[in-house]
């Protein structure tokens, strides 16, 4: 059978702190290499919606000029989006609540847009062109700024009622000790095991006086530790970072292993720039979850995979526009 010419789209990934920007066919091939460009934020750390519409501008004006009435624009965002109604309803990142992003891009633009939360989106790419094609239970989890995912079950991506399931990473480890996490609660996982939570640990390591590696790391960078550093630390045999980093896989081990357990998972599909923290910490995180996994079954057949593309939320971003408009099907 014969492809079809393919039909561009507009996927925009909005992180954190960066977004990716680019133009995606049916197929989920990119058009050219992404392009990357940072979230802009106001001075009180609240990122500007309108500021961010006019970094898309010339890619929406771009997209009408060649490709004439595309279908649409795919927006993945780092937090709980209502899909009905493209609002982002908690951002814990971009220190969004009840933003009308969906709306706003619309009012902007003229272009019909479909805003989710970036774990669906990542799914999605995995499911439709990755590693998790063919299966019918599966879980994508991030780690990178933030740490959450989302659920693939019977075959179906499964929204839960108000389409925010799989915040795992806003499940409670231990609201005593923890920080306050961008979502309001204290003590979340994410609060302990996300990059900004390690790069916390090892600045707290070195104004202890605990490790004289990240110190020298950070000399030229103001003494601000970053995730980098811990992991770099770690490898030189930083006894703080090693440390820091057995803590956190401990923690990630509790996390998605207590996922698995509930769920009977066949795959973990892994994204966010974390977990390229050094070669051996996916193997570290994957024997910890079996270690704590009830089932001899489970610990036989669960996969734990790195994501199939350089950006699966961006893909599915691209993915979700082809769905919502009946060119592709789950």
């Amino acid at each position: 059978m014969k492809e079809e010419s393919p039909k561009y789209v507009l996927a925009v990934d909005i992180g954190g702190t960066k977004m990716d920007i680019a133009f995606i066919n049916q197929y989920g091939n990119l058009l050219e290499p992404a392009q990357r460009l940072l979230v802009p934020f106001d001075e009180q750390g609240v990122a500007k919606p309108d500021a961010i519409l006019d970094l898309l501008e010339p890619y929406v004006n771009r997209a009408k000029k060649e490709f004439g009435s595309f279908p649409g624009i795919g927006l993945s965002i780092c937090g709980n989006i209502d899909t009905e109604t493209g609002d982002a309803v908690l951002v814990a990142n971009l220190y969004w609540r009840n933003v009308p992003f969906g709306r706003m891009t619309w009012e902007r633009f003229g272009v019909p847009n479909y805003p989710a939360t970036d774990v669906r989106m990542a799914l999605m790419a995995e499911v439709l062109w990755g590693k998790a094609k063919g299966l019918k239970n599966v879980a994508w989890m991030t780690l990178g700024t933030g740490y959450g995912g989302y659920l693939f079950l019977d075959g179906k991506l499964y929204d839960g009622a108000h389409g925010f399931a799989g915040n795992l990473g806003h499940n409670i480890y231990d609201e005593r000790t923890g920080e306050l996490c961008g979502c309001g609660q204290k003590g979340c996982f994410e609060s302990f095991v996300a990059g900004p939570a390690i790069a916390s640990q090892g600045q707290l390591a070195v104004e202890q006086g605990e490790s004289k590696i990240l110190k020298h790391l950070s000399e030229n960078d103001r003494l601000l530790v970053t995730t980098k550093m811990v992991f770099q630390a770690e490898s030189l045999g930083d006894q703080a970072s090693i440390e820091i980093i057995e803590e956190v896989v401990r923690k990630l081990g509790i996390s998605l292993s207590s996922m698995v357990n509930l769920l009977d998972l066949e795959m973990i599909v892994l994204g966010g720039s974390v977990w390229k923290g050094s070669p051996e910490f996916i193997q570290c995180v994957d024997r910890r979850v079996r270690d704590f996994l009830m089932t001899e079954e489970a610990k036989r057949d669960l996969k734990i995979a790195t994501e199939s593309f350089p950006n699966s939320a961006l893909v599915g971003a691209a993915a979700d526009v082809f769905l919502h408009t009946g060119l592709l099907k789950l």
